[in-house]
């Protein structure tokens, strides 16, 4: 029994009697105890400490029991209010159920119907609350709850109470990817459309399994990307009436006066949303997603149509100087193009994004930890775990962003919060020990709801027996994320290579190239080429050595010969090898898309995605493919698959602007590269894509400042 605990039962008296405590959710505590009168079942809340610094209990009260008043049966009230050891706690009924958020993570998905029936009743427990002047504010999955097919809102005025009760505070208290940009900013409260804007943020997250405006918080600030339209839902889901979309991108509006007037209308909108199976099914026989009807323009014409402004700036800028500009661009559009000329095969099969249920059913694997002081020890932890990440792959799991969950590591985010980011159900980590030619590895696989531990285990191998102890952890974990932890046994494992050292080279290898930056690339294609030097038949370091290169071409704009020719030679040694691998089938179709072969490259791409579909590379370049013959919806959808498995990717958000700019949507290209340099400085990429849009929006001043560095002698 917790200290806490006892000192909780004592502030309560014989009134109450404590049962138990929940698992930890959030920052919060939170406990079961029965009313001895009624025998009735109350949840005690118990704020943290973070929360009490400055606290105006007086007001932080008076708030509170403004929300007691509330009568309706979906919202769960607060009843009394209490303080133990210091810290502020809140009775409210028990009810059990789980949250949206826990929903959202399991299976099956959320039907179209189940979905307006949980918005429906969001809605009109929003009117009764805002027509007694009571904001939420907080409004997310995590504080609507689900029980016997109702959705309650729970916790309804406590942050705004918080926040109101503690104005000299510097620690944010809430979600963050739910706040209305007006929350952001504003020096009064936000009003009852700050709420509006966040049921449609659950609106968009139940239909497609991502925030429309992911947020984070550093030193108790909230930190806001660069504004991006959300994807359409439709990528996504065909099955959605056009409008419950029309009413969902409404309330998400940035001005609070384009929302809708008032949480009532929202409930009367929802009414005549036809969710019956024939309205379905008459959907989802329609395209996804049909761009506008447009003369295709490709970069290089709209800058030859138009005249480039000479500005002044620090350095002396001359017209040859723009020019030259100019000739880097061309050059730098003909590779993002990858020269397609040819639309893609009209017999194509259609993509889909990723589905919500299969959102829903992901794994990531981070980057395991090294009780070590050798860097090649760093890399081989993060490289066993890009390995696992490829496996797991093959055994029909979803894995996410093996080079994200790099970043947000090397970020020191805890696990929780990467999961979060990367929207994913569960989370593998450990740590990991090389001693001589042993593998000591301490492993557990963590649940991203609420941070429990599904799986954990300790492995001791010899290095000559990675192979074998590769496979017995991807089998572990795969028979738990599918949810059958006696997983059976595929036989005798194949090595891949007879020398050890050559597959510890590999892991390296892909320790670097996860980080996706140029040095680090370099690192890896001289791990890989050390690894063929040891054993010239080893297949994955050929299809590694292929797709690093193709990857560090992609990301300099710089598909020279001398390039393209290791590409195609490493991805054909590779394939001559072993016909099954998908970083090869991607690296090879990179280089013949460069080489103007479009049919042959749109078959190579699906042929890599056949093989293995958690390859964002191959998404998006697909993707760019589709850009370049005027298909920006297919474009889009691809490009999104991408960001789905790589959200901190730098080249997803440069393919999201070559497939703007293609529709001459320069704003949003703009906007999609504007954050490119923070993730990786790195690139040529990063920086010629951001000039391409600024050209686009006839900003030249700020495309020259950004050439100049390139440009200068």
């Amino acid at each position: 029994m917790s200290d806490l605990f006892a000192q909780l039962q004592a502030s309560l008296g014989d009134e109450y009697s404590l049962e138990r405590e929940l698992p930890a959710h959030g920052a919060s505590r939170a406990f079961i105890a029965r009313e001895r009168i009624f025998n009735r079942a109350i949840l005690i809340t118990v704020l943290p400490a973070a929360y009490t610094v400055d606290l105006d209990f007086e007001r932080f009260a008076a708030d509170v029991e403004r929300a007691a008043a509330l009568n309706h049966p979906n919202i769960v009230p607060p009843l009394m209010l209490g303080v133990v050891e210091g810290l502020p706690y809140i009775i409210t009924p028990y009810v059990p159920g789980v949250t949206l958020r826990e929903r959202l993570a399991g299976q099956p998905p959320l039907s179209l119907e189940e979905v307006v029936g949980i918005l429906r009743s969001l809605a009109e427990s929003l009117h009764i609350a805002h027509s007694q002047q009571i904001v939420h504010h907080d409004l997310n999955p995590d504080t609507v709850l689900l029980s016997q097919r109702a959705a309650l809102l729970t916790d309804i005025g406590t942050v705004r109470a918080l926040r109101a009760a503690r104005p000299s505070a510097s620690a944010f208290v809430g979600e963050p990817s739910y706040l209305a940009p007006e929350q952001l900013t504003a020096d009064e409260t936000p009003d009852h459309h700050a709420d509006l804007y966040a049921w449609g943020c659950v609106a968009y997250e139940m239909l497609t399994g991502m925030s429309p405006s992911p947020r984070s918080v550093f030193d108790g600030k909230v930190v806001e990307a660069p504004y991006e339209e959300p994807a359409p839902i439709t990528l996504v889901r065909r099955d959605v009436p056009a409008a419950l979309i029309r009413l969902i991108m409404r309330a998400l509006s940035r001005d609070p006066a384009n929302r809708p007037a008032s949480a009532d209308e929202i409930s009367q909108a929802l009414q005549s949303v036809d969710v019956s199976e024939r309205a379905q099914a008459e959907r989802g026989l329609t395209p996804a997603y049909l761009p506008a009807v447009s003369q295709h323009t490709s970069p290089t014409t709209v800058k030859a149509t138009r005249t480039v402004a000479v500005v002044s700036t620090g350095k002396r800028v001359t017209r040859r100087t723009v020019a030259i500009a100019g000739g880097v661009l061309v050059a730098a559009a003909a590779v993002i193009a990858i020269a397609m000329r040819t639309p893609t095969p009209p017999d194509e099969p259609p993509l889909a994004a990723l589905a919500p249920s299969t959102v829903a059913r992901t794994t990531a694997v981070l980057p395991f930890s090294v009780v070590s002081a050798n860097a090649a020890d760093s890399q081989f932890g993060a490289g066993l775990a890009v390995e696992l990440s490829q496996r797991l792959a093959r055994h029909g799991i979803a894995v996410m962003g093996a080079s994200s969950a790099a970043a947000f590591t090397a970020q020191q985010l805890d696990p929780r919060t990467v999961a979060k980011r990367l929207g994913v159900s569960s989370i593998l980590s450990g740590s990991t020990h090389r001693s001589g030619d042993s593998l000591h590895l301490n492993l557990a696989l963590l649940s991203a709801s609420n941070g429990s531990t599904l799986w954990s285990a300790t492995f001791e191998s010899p290095l000559t027996e990675l192979y074998v102890l590769e496979d017995s952890i991807t089998r572990a974990v795969a028979g738990e994320v599918v949810g059958r932890p006696q997983l059976p046994a595929g036989g005798v494992v194949r090595s891949e290579t007879s020398t050890p050292e050559a597959h510890t080279l590999l892991l390296e290898g892909h320790g670097f190239a996860s980080r996706v930056t140029m040095p680090a690339l370099g690192d890896a294609i001289a791990r890989y080429r050390a690894a063929l030097a040891r054993d010239s038949m080893y297949a994955r370091a050929h299809a590694s050595l292929a797709l690093a290169t193709a990857l560090a071409s992609a990301l300099e704009l710089n598909a020279s010969a001398t390039r393209l020719a290791v590409i195609v030679s490493e991805a054909n040694r590779a394939l001559a090898l072993d016909s099954s691998l998908a970083d090869a089938w991607t690296a090879l179709a990179y280089a013949r898309a460069v080489q103007g072969a479009n049919a042959d490259a749109a078959r190579l791409f699906r042929k890599s995605i056949d093989r293995d579909s958690s390859v964002a590379l191959a998404w998006g370049l697909y993707g760019v493919a589709a850009a370049h013959v005027g298909d920006y919806a297919t474009a889009h959808a691809r490009v999104l698959r991408a960001r789905t498995l790589e959200p901190a990717s730098p080249l997803a958000r440069a393919w999201d602007a070559i497939a703007f700019f293609g529709e001459q949507k320069f704003t949003r290209a703009e906007q999609a590269t504007r954050v490119i340099p923070t993730l990786d400085s790195t690139a040529s990429i990063a920086a010629l894509t951001h000039v391409e849009s600024l050209f686009g929006l006839h900003r030249d001043s700020a495309a020259v400042q950004l050439l100049e560095p390139r440009v200068a002698p």
